[in-house]
This record gives structure tokens, sequence and C-alpha cells, in this order.
């Protein structure tokens, strides 16, 4: 489908236009935005004692910034974090202790931390002796409370299992750290986990630092130690991984608060997008919104998991593989919207198979060891980067080409989607969230989304209105064209009947003439033949002629009684049946109500109940009741000679004697039944015949 000239020009616009801000506003997010300052590490030395495994202790001098980091309260604000943290590893040290072999690691930078080792952030009073400390003093005044100053400090998560102490206090738990005795690191809590159990969560530690310049001079004892024993399963995710943050309350909650709120209120509007997009498919029966699902479903993986990787969480493996490969996700319904195949060569699907691919290994990254880590990531990272390549390809191809068609606010789907994966090639993420690009990004993917499909479901709906208005045009033309045909088909039949009985019941009176007259026993005979053939044609064209006029096929359907009915057609009937010795009994003595067209099952009824009067020399004519699930079935038996196995009396021009000269009343009963969805059905023997009349429940 070839686009006009003025469709194609606004989208090759939209699309690059897209493109240039959606960058713009990346850089300049990223770039531009409030950045949470790091704390600055203090320097000088700190001279304490050390417990060697040896046993006895040791005095040693570390110098701050070599052997030893640390941060000290005249460098806080507000809010700040520390991006550096003393690591020893395989190893719980003592709480509220150094030792040897510490390592300082920056945690702006990636780094493989141990199965199992201690993380040691130490915050340090004010400098008594610091040239500047009258100054000092006056800009800590506004955090100082009582005697004390007060910061909180808030560690992030720490895989996969960890014990918190501050000083020498255990002051929070998350998981179970294996073959782990409390007592020997802490005289306040004494019980021993056997089993690693899984659990993450952020802590928030109250910091009082006081104000006696006295108590500054004993730099670990006026300082903040904050001692971390983690246990993880020993993959590429262990330890910490982000950087705390320590400030005021306010500022420090808030900020990862805040974080939280916006993650989860988008990821549940995501899911409410998710949602309608499922529906609209299921109830238009439609695949045009499966690559949209595919990509908001991702969209929604990562901000749950991003959620949940910042709160309380019991299995936080397999939120972070979730939330590495839900941008492998959003690339599979990316282009699958926009990818195509040329010629022979099946670029789609080998795109599609490479991100479906990535999304497979970014999931297994977490579990694995950190060697294979290492790979893994080196490779989730190549087909990433092809995986965007051939996006940004489609989108360029179905931007330029006039053939492409296609709804232009998919197009430019699929280009947020390329550009923001792009730039978490290059880009690290940005915490807190509303500074995060990368999250903006997403949810303005998923609200052009939602855009886009309210757009294609209202095209659709429109189109639905107008081939249904079509529809309804052409049901009435059929309609009318239908109802004309059957109106001159009545009318030939009243005609040809009215006209075809008139010389018939002539010569029926002829016949009677010669009978009386003939002398002749054998021409007698003939002439009665005669009479009776044609007295038998005269009866059926009496019945088509009803049948035509009173037209039973386009009668309404309508709740019927069949009390009622049957009761009345028992007291019509009831002369001829007693002229005959028959008695008509009529068990229907309740109301049974049906969905059925009154005067033509009024005339089937009558119609049987005069055969078994004329034809099946009974005695008795029963009509009865059943129901049957949602059926209501009309019985009428008689104790006649039954009807032959092998005749079937619904064929016209079917007697039991002679087939070819019977009537043609139970070939028009079981038409008029089955016009009212009903059924006409009949079991015989020699003890008589019942007839099924087989009506819907009203």
């Amino acid at each position: 489908m070839r686009l006009s000239m003025n469709n194609y020009l606004k989208k090759i616009v939209s699309v690059i236009a897209c493109t240039v801000l959606s960058a713009l506003f990346i850089l300049l997010m990223f770039f531009c935005s409030p950045k949470i300052a790091a704390v600055p590490e203090t320097t000088g030395e700190i001279i304490t004692n050390v417990y060697p495994d040896s046993g006895g202790s040791e005095e040693r001098t570390f110098n701050i910034g070599t052997n030893l980091t640390a941060v000290r309260i005249n460098g806080l604000g507000n809010l700040g974090k520390i991006t550096k943290v003393n690591y020893v590893p395989d190893k719980f040290i003592t709480p509220n202790n150094l030792c040897d072999g510490i390592q300082i690691v920056d945690l702006t930078k990636p780094f493989n931390f141990a199965e199992k080792g201690s993380l040691i952030f130490v915050i340090m009073n004010l400098d008594p002796w610091a040239e500047d400390y009258s100054d000092q003093l006056k800009a800590l005044s506004k955090y100082k409370l009582g005697d004390s100053w007060h910061f909180t400090l808030s560690l992030p998560k720490v895989f996969c299992a960890s014990n918190v102490y501050q000083k020498n206090n255990l002051i929070s738990r998350h998981g179970e750290i294996e073959n782990y005795s409390f007592i020997d690191y802490t005289d306040s809590y004494n019980i021993h986990t056997e089993k690693l159990s899984h659990k993450t969560d952020r802590t928030v530690i109250d910091l009082k630092f006081s104000t006696s310049r006295e108590l500054m001079s004993h730099t670990l004892i006026a300082a903040q130690i904050v001692t971390v024993h983690y246990q993880s399963t020993g993959g590429t995710y262990s330890g910490i991984t982000e950087a705390p943050l320590i400030g005021t309350d306010n500022a420090v909650n808030g900020t990862t608060e805040n974080s939280q709120n916006l993650l989860i209120a988008f990821a549940i509007l995501s899911a409410v997008a998710l949602a309608v997009l499922v529906v609209l498919s299921v109830l238009e029966r439609s695949k045009e919104f499966v690559s949209a699902i595919i990509w908001v479903f991702g969209i929604f993986i990562m901000l749950l998991s991003r959620f949940f990787l910042s709160a309380e969480t019991l299995v936080p493996i397999i939120w972070t593989a979730l939330w590495l490969a839900s941008s492998f996700v959003i690339l599979c319904g990316a282009l699958i919207s926009t990818g195509r195949n040329f010629g022979k060569i099946p670029a789609k699907y080998i795109s599609v198979s490479l991100a479906a691919a990535g999304a497979v290994l970014a999931f297994i990254l977490p579990f694995v060891t950190v060697g294979a880590a290492v790979v893994l990531a080196t490779v989730c990272t190549v087909l990433k980067a092809l995986s965007v390549i051939a996006l940004l390809l489609f989108v360029g191809f179905s931007t330029f080409s006039k053939d492409a068609g296609g709804n232009f606010l998919r197009a430019i789907c699929s280009t947020l989607i390329g550009v923001a994966i792009t730039a978490s090639l290059f880009l690290p993420q940005v915490f807190p969230t509303r500074y995060n690009p990368m999250f903006w990004m997403c949810v303005a993917t998923t609200t052009v989304t939602f855009i886009s499909v309210f757009i294609v479901f209202m095209e659709m709906k429109k189109s639905n209105v107008y081939l249904t208005d079509n529809l309804h045009l052409e049901v009435e033309r059929q309609l009318k064209d239908i109802k004309a045909i059957i109106c001159q088909r009545d009318k030939l039949l009243q005609f040809v009947s009215h006209d075809m009985r008139k010389p018939l019941n002539s010569s029926v009176s002829l016949l009677e003439t010669a009978i009386d007259r003939e002398k002749d026993g054998e021409q007698i005979k003939t002439l009665q033949i005669i009479k009776q053939n044609d007295l038998r044609v005269v009866n059926n064209l009496s019945e088509i002629a009803a049948y035509a006029k009173l037209n039973y096929i386009s009668e309404p359907s309508q709740v019927t009684d069949l009390h009622e009915l049957c009761t009345s057609i028992c007291l019509f009937h009831s002369f001829d049946c007693n002229a005959n010795g028959i008695v008509l009994k009529n068990f229907v003595d309740k109301k049974y109500k049906v969905f059925a067209k009154a005067t033509g099952l009024e005339s089937a009824v009558s119609n049987i109940i005069m055969n078994a009067v004329e034809h099946a020399n009974c005695s008795t004519v029963t009509l009865s009741v059943k129901t049957i699930k949602n059926k209501i079935v009309l019985c009428i038996a008689d104790d006649g000679k039954g009807i032959s196995a092998d005749m079937d009396v619904f064929n016209p021009y079917v007697s039991e004697n002679k087939p070819e000269t019977g009537g043609v009343g139970l070939y028009i009963c079981k038409n008029i039944i089955e016009s009212m969805n009903g059924g006409l059905t009949y079991d015989s023997n020699r003890g008589g015949t019942v007839f099924y009349i087989s009506l819907l429940k009203a």
C-alpha cells in the first residue's frame, strides 16, 4: 500500500524529530539534571589495635585514602552519597574494628565481590585540631539536635543475605548467612543460622555524633563505624552494587521513597496499558497489538523489578535476572513491529531471534559464576548492540520507504525504544529515578503506545461501524427480496390451488353423476377410483392453499402458553373425535411457556390429531408434556395400528398403501415446526404412534 506524499513526508519528519528530540532529552537529563554529590573522602591517619588470626593484638596505623577510606561529617550536607567502601573478602571481621588486608572499593566502578565478606563504612567526627574548626561548628549547627549532630545513612540492598552492625550493635539482618553465630560478633544477640536464606532490603541507620571536643580526640570512639557481613551465591551479583546515601532523614528517605513511588506508579500504569492491549486483542481477535503487548510487558517487568530491587524482596536474584532480560523483551516487541524480510533473507526473524537469545542469556547471567558471567555479559552486550542496529535500520527503512504503510505512532515507539537502549549501552544508571532519562523514556513509550493503540482501536471501530451499516443495508435489501419472493410464491400457490380445485370439484360432481347412471359394476369401480384420486388432489390443494394463506414461515415466534393452546385445540376437535368413537385426552394441565408461532403450532397439532382420527384406527388420542433441559416436548399419542417402519411420513405424497398417492400435511407440519427452531419426530409400533413436537422454553 503506497503512502500519499503528504503522509510520507509527515512520517519522515515525525520519526526524525522523535529521534533528535529523544536523544537530546537523554543527553540533557544525564548531563544537566541535578546529581547527588559524592561525599569527599577525608585524609589523615587512624592508629588502632588490630587482632590477627594468630591471636593477641597489634597496633596499626591506617593512612586514610591509602589503606582505608573514610568521610567526615564536615563534608556532609542535606544529601550526599558515599562512593567508596572498605572491603575485606572471605572474612567476617569483628564489628567496630579494623583489620589488615582492607581493600578500598570504588562503588561507581564495576567490582567483583567475593561470595562472602565484610563491608566497612567509617564516618568520622570533626577534627578537633582543624584550623577552621569554628567554621565547621557553625556550618553543622542546622544538623544539631540536643547535644549531638544527627545524620541518616541509607544502605542499599546487599546480595543476598546480610547482617548490619552499628559499632558493636546488631541493628538489622536480612536473610540468613550460612553457619553464622551472632555471639561471635555481639553480646546482645545469641542465635546461630545454619543455611543461606536470601533476602535484601535497604537499611536506614541513625548516625549520632557528639559535639564534645574532648570526645572528638578519640578518633574511632567518636566515629560511627557500620560493618556489614554478607553472603551470596558466589555469582557476579554479590556484595553491594550501589552507593549508600547519607544526609538528613527527610532528604535521604524522601529521595528513596520518591523513586519507589515513581517506579510502582508507572509500573501500575504500564500494567493497565498491558491489560487493555490484551483485552482489545482478545475482543477484536486481532494480532494487531501483539508487538505492543510484548514491549509494554517488557517495560512493566523493568519497572517492577527495579521497584522490588529497591525494596524488600526474598528473591533478589530473580528480580535482577528479570531486570536484565527486560530490555531484550522490549527490543523483541519493537523488532516484531518494524522488522521485515528482504526477499529470501529472513532479516526480521534473525533479529528477533538475536533479541530473544539475549533475553535468555541475560536472565541466566546472575546465576552463573563470575568467570562465566564476564563472558555472558560480553555476549549480551554484543547481542543488544546488534539488535539495536537492526531495529534502527528497520525504522529507517520503514520511514523512507514509500511503500511501507503502518501507524506513525508505532514507528515513533520503535524509535524511542531504539534511542533509549542505544543510550543504555553507553550511559550508566542514574539515581534517583526522577532524574533517570531511561525511566522517562519507558514512560513516554508506554504513553505513546497507549495513544497509538487507542487510535488504531478507534479506526477499527469506525471501520466496523461502516461495515455493520453496509451489512444492515445488504440484509435489509436481501430480506426485502426474500419477502417479495415469498409473496409471489404465496400468490402463485393460492392461484394454482384455487384455479385447479374448480375443475377438479366439477370433475368430482360429474363423476358422482356418472356413477349414479352407470350400470356396469367394473365401470363403477373405475369411476370411484378416479373420484377418490380427484378428492385426494383437492384435499392437498386445500392444505397448500391454507399454508399459503396463513404464511406460517413468516409468522414471528412469541411466548406461547401450551396449556391454553392445547385446551383450545381439544375443544375444537372433540366433536370429530366423539363422532368417530375416539376419546381425546388433554394432560397438559398447567402452564408451559414456549417460544413458538402460535398459529403454526396450532395448525400442526390439529393436523396430527386429524391424521390419527382418520387413519390410525385408534380409540384414544392423548396430549401430554415433558421437559428436557431447555426444551419442552409436546407429545401427541394414539393407540392405533402404528406406522410402518420402512416409511417416512414426513416426505410429501407418502401413504401406507400407495406411496405415490399420499398427502402433504405432515411434510408441511414439519416445515412449520422447524421454522420456529423446533423439531418434529415420531415413534411408532403396533401399540400406537407418538409424535413429539420439541419447542424452546420461554
